[in-house]
């Protein structure tokens, strides 16, 4: 049985590596020197690199769940409710860069034989998104005639366009976290904003 302290060991310094060099150039020998652990010991445990990889992305998604799953969103100004959970998770990812490296990098340049595989667990954290937004409408002053679903397809959408034009460059390292996220923090609440309070003067068709 694998020794929980070796292995903490082994995904964090797993973590430091493939958030550092992606999945092709990370090397196994740097992950030995960092977990203080032999080489032996690591494919023993995980087989693979490819195992290696997955359950260093498992351990970063099983850390977002923890941290997401169950925000409570109190009623009020919708704006305000979207820059507490925006805040929520600039301070995890300040607290754990590595996590938001890695996940960008895995989800968005995954190796091809684990795409499926990071596609569920991308799926999970997705679903995270969605159940959060359909929380926060429930407290919202929603039109009779709108429909929760079609209100997360939108923001959905917001969030699927703002992460398209930021995201590759975080991914790349040409971005530091708190460069990306003050840009996509600005960009993405003018488009809510524009969603939820209009873009039309008052009195135009």
């Amino acid at each position: 049985m694998l020794d929980s302290s070796k292995k903490e060991k082994i995904l964090e310094a797993s973590i430091q590596e493939f958030s550092e060099h992606g999945f092709d150039k990370a090397n196994t020998d740097r992950i030995c020197r960092r977990a203080e652990v032999s080489k032996g010991l690591i494919f023993h445990y995980f087989g693979s690199k490819e195992n290696l990889f997955m359950a260093a992305m498992d351990k970063c998604v099983d850390d977002v769940v923890e941290e997401f799953d169950d925000l409570v969103f109190p009623g009020g100004d919708f704006v305000q409710i979207l820059l507490k959970i925006i805040e929520v998770k600039y301070n995890f990812f300040s607290n754990h860069p590595t996590h938001y490296k890695l996940l960008m990098k895995g989800f968005y340049n995954s190796p091809s034989k684990l795409r499926d595989r990071l596609a569920q667990r991308y799926a999970q954290v997705k679903q995270i998104g969605i159940n959060n937004m359909v929380d926060i409408i429930k407290g919202l002053p929603v039109k009779k005639n709108v429909e929760t679903k079609d209100i997360v397809s939108v923001m959905s959408g917001i969030t699927a366009v703002v992460e398209s034009k930021y995201i590759p460059a975080f991914a790349d390292g040409s971005k530091s976290f708190e460069e990306y996220y003050l840009e996509v923090k600005d960009e993405y609440m003018n488009l809510m904003n524009i969603v939820m309070y209009g873009m039309l003067e008052d009195g135009k068709n």
